[in-house]
């Protein structure tokens, strides 16, 4: 069965459903048409990633301050993963063992609407391999699946309306879907210098660094920020629209800025303490 009958079953369900969408949702849709558009397809609550992704960047920076001995390797992009548990295994223990902000957000989704089940849509196909360790996230779908589902219900040809997220924090991590976004939202200068930080996007460049690793080190690096995407994860492929990378990165930086301009008073309810208690660390 696909994906998008899938969440056809459980519209049908009557289900209350939480939309967990990427930050990189801006390179396809509009905000904040996009927030009412999947309210009206059927979603109760709709979040972003973005408390998530602060809190995956609050455990990578207390991971790489307790242990620089070896280089960590960047773990939210799941085709990353994929690629080092098949073919570069002994690096395993280089990935930071902490949950990407998908698998962040869904432990906070949990908790703070417990009788929800959690979609997440995003531009990775292999976020679909990764969902299946999260039994908080039901179902991933692609920003392609979800223009199909949104011409299917007639959704994309409505006047929309503006409505805004179900906000849990505000604006600084959405740059996170662009190549370096991680590391430029880790506030790193406390424990790393610039140049111990090495961000690589792409397959190929991905591949090359990771065959040169040495007992755990590559070369002076104690932290490498890779995404497998040219471009980040706005360049994934499961985004619905073919647009160049850089009008992509673009829109992602003119919604940040927006955020920042436009919704200083929303979402500040993202504070650590309020998710003390979950444990953000993963096994690989």
């Amino acid at each position: 069965m696909s994906d998008i009958k899938k969440f056809e079953e459980l519209l049908r369900s009557k289900e209350k459903l939480v939309c967990m969408l990427a930050p990189s949702f801006v390179a396809d849709f509009d905000y904040p048409e996009i927030v009412w558009s999947l309210k009206e397809l059927g979603f109760d609550k709709v979040v972003e990633l973005t408390f998530g992704a602060k809190m995956t960047n609050i455990y990578y920076h207390k991971v790489i301050k307790e242990d620089k001995t070896k280089t960590w390797i960047a773990s939210p992009c799941p085709t990353i993963v994929e690629f080092i548990r098949n073919k570069y295994p002994k690096l395993k223990k280089n990935l930071i063992p902490v949950h990407s902000p998908v698998g962040s957000m869904s432990f906070i989704c949990g908790k703070i609407y417990p009788k929800h089940k959690n979609v997440f849509i995003g531009p990775c196909l292999t976020k679909k391999v990764e969902i299946k360790e999260l039994d908080e996230v039901k179902l991933a779908l692609t920003f392609k699946e979800l223009g199909v589902i949104l011409r299917e219900k007639g959704i994309d040809k409505v006047r929309k309306r503006r409505s805004t997220f179900d906000k849990f924090y505000k604006d600084y991590t959405k740059i996170y879907p662009l190549s370096g976004g991680l590391s430029n939202t880790l506030h790193y200068k406390k424990i790393l210098k610039k140049n111990e930080i090495l961000i690589i996007d792409g397959m190929d460049e991905v591949s090359k660094v990771f065959s040169k690793f040495r007992e755990g080190k590559y070369k002076d690096y104690i932290f490498i920020d890779c995404l497998a995407c040219a471009g980040g994860c706005i360049g994934g492929p499961g985004m619905s629209k073919d647009k160049p990378l850089k009008e992509k990165k673009k829109r992602v930086i003119q919604y940040r800025n927006f955020a920042r301009r436009h919704e200083k008073d929303l979402g500040r309810r993202g504070k650590k303490f309020h998710v003390s208690e979950i444990n953000f660390t993963r096994k690989f």
